[in-house]
């Protein structure tokens, strides 16, 4: 018996009782009402998707990982594809933006404390799980997988081929599409290390320039860029107020920000997020050099108030792709002159308030010229 739900990447994701049991619970059930992407979409204005829905693909994805890694063990296959649906449960509202206020903690060390305090573990205990399996189910979802191939985690895992995806459709661009039945098929274990088949080549390059583009167009737009900075802004006054709290903040929702921040829709903070009064982007270079000589001059003239700085770095791959040709393993960079041409991003923005955007432009224009 399980049950199915529809889904526009993967077309249907099929839950088992113990599944649909998690999925029922309230730390799952409020992934409904936190936006996978933050607020994207107030520039991309159909990035409406949720975290709930890219767990349901992750588990999904995850399940179709092990099942072409050649893996055969039942209960093993159960047990990923638990930690593929548990591994975003610990996400704040606004899901990464936001992830700042949880100090030094991260929204997978927020998550194994939700698994353990919040009635899940109960959940699986009840589903007949042991506590060294719900420790292995942990350990998947939130410790980046140990000596396990990386099925959720890691360059091709459950987690980034189902958000990029998603995150493409719904935002509307075609960055994020990529062959994923083809690079499935070639997932291959090679002395216990998880490799892509060499003949799945092209449909790897794609994923890999589908990232890349995604960062470079969507993820690091401008305009997404500064209206994250306005909301964390917006959501450290809230914390120094006390209207919500430090200690159960990963227990809110978008809704509960939105909720406070339209009941106080004459704030300035706020107008920069809702009322598209954000301060704009008055200077962009790649040169960590250059931003540096024109943040200096910028300050000299104009109050630190009136202005913004963002610094973005983002390599190609976090790690290199192992490829597999029958008889030996290689190195994506290696064999990809497309991949290994790619440089890594470095973006460098200034940002000024509405009222002297202009002037602050024109300025920058002439002591960067």
């Amino acid at each position: 018996m399980f049950k199915e739900f529809s889904d526009p990447i993967h077309q249907l994701i099929k839950a088992y009782p113990c599944e649909v049991k998690v999925i029922n619970s309230l730390p799952l059930q409020r992934l409904r009402f936190i936006n996978q992407l933050g607020i994207t979409n107030l520039v991309f204005p159909s990035a409406q998707h949720s975290r709930f829905e890219h767990s349901l693909g992750t588990m999904e994805l995850a399940g179709r990982i092990y099942g072409s890694l050649g893996l055969k063990d039942d209960r093993f296959y159960q047990i990923v594809r638990l930690a593929g649906l548990l591994h975003d449960v610990g996400h704040t509202p606004f899901s990464h933006t936001t992830e700042v206020f949880l100090g030094d903690k991260s929204h997978e060390a927020i998550g194994e404390k939700v698994v353990l305090e919040e009635g899940i573990a109960d959940i699986l205990h009840e589903c007949g799980y042991t506590q060294e399996e719900i420790n292995l189910i942990l350990n998947i979802a939130f410790r980046k997988e140990g000596n396990f191939p990386k099925i959720i985690t890691g360059e091709v895992g459950a987690d980034r081929m189902d958000y990029l995806r998603r995150d493409a459709y719904f935002c509307g661009t075609s960055y994020g599409f990529f062959d994923y039945s083809r690079l499935l098929e070639n997932m291959i274990l090679v002395d216990g290390r998880k490799c892509v088949h060499i003949s799945a080549i092209r449909s790897l390059e794609s994923f890999v320039m589908g990232r890349y583009f995604m960062y470079s167009q969507v993820y690091f737009h401008k305009v997404v860029r500064i209206l994250n900075i306005h909301l964390k802004e917006v959501v450290s006054k809230f914390l120094e107020e006390g209207l919500i709290s430090h200690e159960d903040f990963h227990r809110k929702t978008d809704a509960h920000i939105l909720s406070l921040m339209i009941d106080r829709h004459k704030d300035e903070l706020v107008r920069r997020v809702l009322g598209r009064e954000h301060y704009r982007e008055v200077f962009f270079t790649t040169s960590k050099e250059v931003f540096e000589f024109v943040k200096g001059r910028v300050l000299e003239k104009y109050e630190e108030s009136l202005l913004r700085f963002d610094r973005i770095s983002k390599r190609v791959l976090d790690e290199d792709i192992p490829l597999w040709d029958s008889r030996r393993l290689m190195s994506l960079f290696e064999v990809s002159r497309l991949v290994s041409s790619l440089k890594d991003i470095e973006f460098y923005r200034i940002y000024a308030h509405p009222a002297v955007a202009g002037e602050v432009k024109e300025y920058v224009g002439k002591i960067s010229a």
